[in-house]
């Protein structure tokens, strides 16, 4: 199902824009559901990574909760990890289960903005005819990454992302597709911390900040 979503979300019309936008930021707090593609080669062992993530977002709080539902097929691992980070205690928690480990998290939380050296590609919509969605897409630098991304002209919603490039021997190619986003924070008690955490480990799992898996985790954080 969300490898549909993805393929479909990143499809748009290009349209022709005499001014171009200033990049823009997402509400300091939103929910979605996000499809991920993922193909990758990791020190010579091709793969690729199907699933999605569902996440929750509050800039205002400096809260991040995101589950992650991965398949990859050159492990054959299956992915399902709750990440919780809390800025202001500075503590990370990702669980597995009833499996619970926690790093400190040093650093500030990023808001979600397009760069301001990011270019600006195009105008574009999504759909057809009175149904359709505006949307400006940009693409911009990350550390051994280029980032191409749309957002809605309303509000910088995100739509649609792909990442490619390489981080530490692990060369990828990610497409992300942004569905069902809502504003604000439905439920906050996702960002509660689960019984299971008082006797956590002190380490996370190697796998769990491997590559991609490693970008999400530190995605929000600057």
């Amino acid at each position: 199902m969300y490898t549909a979503v993805v393929i479909i979300l990143m499809v748009g019309v290009a349209l022709g824009a005499p001014t171009a936008p200033s990049p823009c930021c997402a509400p300091d707090q939103w929910e979605g559901i996000i499809g991920q593609n993922i193909g990758y080669d990791q020190e010579g062992k091709a793969g690729v990574r199907k699933g999605y993530l569902t996440m929750s977002y509050d800039y205002t709080d400096r809260l991040l909760e995101v589950f992650t539902h991965l398949n990859d097929s050159g492990s054959g691992m299956e992915v399902n990890s709750n990440v919780i980070q809390n800025y202001k205690s500075g503590k990370q928690y990702v669980i597995q289960g009833q499996k619970c480990t926690m790093t400190d998290l040093p650093g500030m939380m990023q808001q979600q903005c397009i760069p301001k050296n990011a270019t600006f590609q195009t105008s574009l919509y999504y759909g057809a005819g009175s149904s359709t969605l505006m949307a400006n897409s940009f693409t911009f630098p990350r550390t051994g990454m280029t980032v191409d991304v749309s957002v809605t002209q309303d509000g910088c919603i995100p739509i649609g992302e792909s990442i490619y490039g390489s981080i530490n021997n692990y060369a990828f190619f990610e497409v992300m597709g942004f569905i069902n986003v809502t504003t604000g924070i439905k439920d906050p008690s996702v960002f509660n911390i689960p019984s299971s955490c008082p006797h956590v480990t002190p380490q996370h799992p190697s796998h769990q900040f491997d590559g991609l898996l490693k970008y999400v985790s530190d995605k929000y954080r600057k």
